[in-house]
């Protein structure tokens, strides 16, 4: 019997970020559940060598930004038009497809967040930017295109921003949080003492004190300007902050850091690759972040054991437990957030606290969270 076409869409498949990761991982569950997956996107990627699996690639124009996403849906519209798959699951943003994961979020609630970290003139051009417009046109387009059956997101939040903007049906909308390998992180997190002595070795730092971590791509949207503000004015001083992800304005950042005296104890280490090591080093992870449907890193956190605390702009914030974590209640107020990292500060990482953190997302295990995708996908 031949297999049903699957399609999905992906425009970029060669990151390593937690979109590109889903996407393999589906197309892989979804070959493994018999049909035939066909991956569109606009580059090669030395990861898909699977059975039942084949990339289809398009070559779009560079800039602007718009043109290349504009491109993309076109190409891909018309090449499903050609095989006619059954289903086609969309995991960027592009006007048809069935079924949609929605791991970008929703847009206009983006735009809105940013209003609160940028400044007056860039706000107004957002108004204007044809990439902001045209991916406001596609999310609409595709959120109430009446053949879609299903609107899969990483969280309630998103859920709950689909509802409010788009005239969806609430019935085809389902939450399943993100996964993490739960599992396969095991040895790593048995091992995090070791890890921890080695890291204050290397860096020549007093292991006695409290570690915390900072993990984000674009430090202003994950908010760290507000986090360093707060730290200059907590009472407790006995610890390090570790700072890791891109970031194109890490001057600002260094010296704002010395300008309020926190200089030696923030540690700007840009785009590490072993960011694990960090999980099992540190005790607590900040990140208070203006936007993220749902931070993977807050769930890489809490898998290995770190008190967690986060925003109110995260949705991952609905994985986290009053033992394990807490939440910034105001980001534009330093005090505020002086407060909540004082009080983050008593939950230092022991051996029984972190393993009661991580067990607390065990239900999360990437294994169940990607059945729960499959099936979802596969009953429509």
């Amino acid at each position: 019997m031949s297999k049903e076409n699957l399609f999905i869409l992906k425009r970029n498949i060669h990151k390593k970020g937690g979109l590109e990761k889903y996407t393999l991982r589906s197309a892989r569950a979804l070959s493994e559940k018999g049909y035939k997956v066909t991956i569109l996107s606009t580059n090669r990627s030395s990861s898909i060598s699977f059975p039942n699996i084949e990339l289809k690639y398009f070559k779009t124009s560079k800039w602007p930004g718009y043109r290349r996403m504009k491109e993309f849906d076109n190409f891909c519209q018309s090449y499903i038009e050609k095989q006619k798959p059954k289903i086609i699951l969309g995991m960027d943003r592009n006007r048809h497809q069935t079924h949609i994961r929605a791991g970008n979020g929703v847009h206009i609630c983006y735009l809105q967040s940013r209003h609160l970290t940028d400044n007056l003139l860039k706000v107004w051009s957002f108004a204007y930017n044809p990439l902001h417009r045209y991916i406001l046109d596609l999310e609409k387009r595709s959120f109430e295109n009446p053949r879609l059956k299903k609107i899969i997101t990483n969280s309630h939040m998103i859920k709950d921003q689909i509802l409010r903007y788009f005239t969806t049906p609430e019935k085809k909308v389902q939450v399943i949080h993100n996964g993490v390998e739960w599992h396969e992180m095991q040895k790593s997190f048995d091992s995090w003492q070791s890890i921890r002595s080695e890291i204050a070795k290397k860096y020549n730092l007093d292991e006695k004190r409290r570690f915390l971590l900072f993990v984000g791509n674009g430090y202003r949207r994950k908010g760290l300007r507000q986090l360093l503000y707060g730290l200059s004015l907590t009472k407790e001083k006995d610890f390090y902050l570790f700072v890791l992800g891109k970031e194109k304005n890490t001057s600002y950042y260094c010296n704002l850091a010395k300008k309020l005296r926190l200089d030696k104890k923030v540690l700007f280490l840009g785009a590490e690759k072993d960011i694990k090591s960090f999980y099992q080093a540190c005790d607590i992870l900040l990140l208070p972040t203006f936007y993220d449907p749902f931070a993977n890193v807050t769930l890489e956190a809490l898998a290995m054991g770190l008190y967690t605390v986060t925003s109110h702009f995260n949705g991952a914030k609905e994985i986290l437990s009053d033992k394990s974590g807490m939440i910034f209640e105001d980001l534009l107020s330093f005090d505020a957030m002086a407060a909540t990292i004082e009080k983050a500060m008593h939950h230092p990482k022991t051996n029984l606290s972190a393993e009661k953190i991580r067990n607390s997302v065990s239900h999360l295990d990437f294994s169940h969270q990607m059945k729960k995708l499959i099936d979802c996908i596969c009953e429509n």
